[in-house]
């Protein structure tokens, strides 16, 4: 059988099956479709309410790992690898979060999550306290005046310096900040501010290769240099095309110890998401969620993150990414075992 064959005669059976899971290959990446293997319990507000999520990677007990997620008319959302909500806070509208999961203070250490809470128009700082899975506020500032609408956030950690990159909403302006510790206290001081055309939303840091990525939204996806202290030396490495539709939305980032690994977007237009390879800058594959027998696909994702931490049920992580469009109105997450993505 010729390949032009195999193509017709795979796509006649696909559309006589619910779901599929067989990788096609289309030109130099592999197009695949999975089923997601469970879905969390939906956020507290109903409607476009679920956005971003971070993940606290337990090194320890790595089944106790934890989901912390935003529901941006809200707060802030703790689930276990189960899906079910452990506590929720009512922080206001906390639209993205990342997460250091070992952050060092006065010689204490603890997972620390940054949050662009919309409320306030601020960056907010919380303390995951990991013996009762809870969130202490402990930054609360108003330090973004040069932003009209705090949006994006990703923390970035040097070798010397913890940065927290946060955008705008309508500006195009991503704000670089310095974490800074103070006796006691933390403060944020702001270093530069990048400027692009249009809205950016999707931020995540390579700290392995100091670089940081930015979505913008209508135009694609950018590589900068993270350190302040050197050339921004912007590049797109992914664009927005007939195939790869806007919005760029959520960014992640699936390390591996050697530099290899995959950046992750989500392409909202074309309600997937794309794999590009870590280290060579080249798409790998797309991947879409359908609808499986118990648990139904994605559509229109905003926020994604991964983990490459083994537990007993997903051995190389797992990817999970908000459901835009959920079946009873209120939206929640999917949660997807990482192989399914990779091989």
């Amino acid at each position: 059988m010729n390949k032009s064959t195999f193509l017709t005669t795979f796509f006649v059976v696909l559309s006589l099956t619910t779901y599929s899971q067989e990788p096609v290959f289309t030109g130099s990446y592999v197009v695949k479709e999975v089923v997601a293997d469970l879905e969390t319990e939906p956020v507290i507000t109903n409607d476009d309410a679920a956005d971003d999520i971070c993940i606290y990677n337990n090194y320890q007990y790595p089944d106790s790992s934890l989901i912390i997620a935003t529901d941006k008319k809200y707060g802030l959302v703790i689930y276990g690898l189960d899906g079910k909500i452990i506590n929720h806070y009512p922080f206001g509208r906390v639209n993205n979060v990342d997460i250091i999961n070992k952050f060092n203070l006065n010689g204490q250490s603890f997972p620390l999550v940054c949050g662009s809470n919309r409320t306030t128009n601020s960056i907010e700082l919380y303390k995951l306290n990991t013996e009762n899975n809870s969130l202490e506020l402990i930054l609360n500032k108003n330090n973004t005046s040069d932003l009209g609408d705090v949006y994006g956030i990703t923390f970035y950690q040097n070798e010397f310096d913890t940065y927290i990159f946060v955008s705008d909403k309508d500006s195009g302006k991503v704000e670089q900040w310095k974490l800074n510790q103070i006796e006691n206290e933390l403060s944020i001081e702001k270093i530069r501010t990048l400027k692009f055309k249009t809205l950016i939303e999707g931020l995540v840091a390579d700290e392995y290769y100091n670089k940081l990525y930015v979505a913008e939204e209508n135009k694609g996806l950018w590589q900068i240099n993270a350190d302040p202290n050197i050339p921004e030396e912007r590049k797109m490495i992914f664009g927005v095309s007939k195939k790869f539709k806007k919005d760029f939305e959520g960014l992640a980032l699936y390390e591996k110890s050697d530099g290899e690994g995959s950046i992750v977007v989500s392409v909202q237009g074309s309600n997937g998401y794309a794999l590009i390879d870590r280290a060579a800058l080249i798409l790998k594959s797309f991947v879409t969620i359908i609808d499986g027998p118990e648990v139904d696909g994605t559509s229109d994702t905003d926020g994604i993150e991964v983990s490459n931490l083994g537990t007993s049920k997903y051995k190389k992580g797992i990817l999970v990414v908000q459901d835009g469009f959920n079946d009873d109105g209120f939206q929640n997450f999917k949660i997807i075992d990482w192989n399914k993505i990779s091989k």
